[in-house]
């Protein structure tokens, strides 16, 4: 009796642990263009820099974003410190984090920048292009003029606007995910779409090799136990 009550405890553990969601490790290292530049946006109200950042993702949940990576923030309620290595993040579906209209908009306006030549190549692009994305989460309209739940009155909104209006019917070629912590900044990351993969509002990733791996082990071993107390 005692041995089989171990047999099953392993098991549920194997099984609980194939199903969790392991942490990844995010290191944000500098301003992707240059330097940041000053916003002045509401709702949430934010007098700050605003841009795109490059750092280093690693770690049993980094999946394919595994190494180098561009990212923007997706919240307004965290901060993050430079070169610092916040180990608790997960990767999720811009689906899962958003809701369908949200992730369709966000994967439109990454498909229009990485598919367009010279979109976001300056600091200046890359602070409007982080506005863009925020009006989209905080609003999901096409404008950041005031009026909006989601106003910009610096010199970056003009633009945020025109690449929002610009994606507004962009073929989508990018799938957009979420670096999601509970207690860092949220960082949006993209990647293109791999051959006949769907997009990224009817899909998230798919689950590692040893991750399935460790699933079928723990089935086989909860199988295994019911054989034994079934004689």
């Amino acid at each position: 009796m005692r041995k089989t009550l171990l047999q099953t405890a392993l098991a549920a553990s194997l099984l609980a642990a194939s199903l969790a969601s392991p942490a990844a490790t995010l290191s944000l290292t500098n301003w992707k263009f240059g330097a940041g530049n000053t916003v002045h946006a509401s709702a949430p109200v934010y007098n700050g820099q605003a841009g795109g950042f490059v750092g280093t993702l690693g770690g049993a949940d980094a999946g394919l974003f595994s190494g180098a990576v561009d990212t923007y923030c997706v919240e307004l309620s965290q901060n993050f410190g430079w070169n610092v290595a916040y180990d608790n993040y997960s990767v999720v579906s811009a689906l899962s984090h958003f809701g369908e209209a949200k992730s369709q908009s966000l994967g439109r306006l990454m498909s229009y920048v990485v598919g367009t030549a010279g979109a976001v190549d300056t600091a200046a692009e890359s602070t409007s292009l982080q506005l863009a994305i925020w009006n989209i989460v905080y609003e999901n309209d096409l404008s950041l003029a005031a009026g909006g739940s989601f106003a910009d009155t610096s010199a970056y909104g003009a633009y945020a606007t025109t690449l929002l209006a610009s994606s507004a019917t962009q073929a989508l070629t990018q799938n957009v995910f979420v670096l999601k912590s509970a207690t860092s900044q949220d960082q949006l990351v993209w990647r293109t779409r791999l051959p006949g993969e769907p997009d990224g509002s009817t899909t998230g990733q798919v689950p590692e090799p040893a991750g399935l791996a460790l699933v079928a082990l723990a089935l086989a071993g909860l199988a295994a136990t019911r054989r034994r107390r079934a004689r």
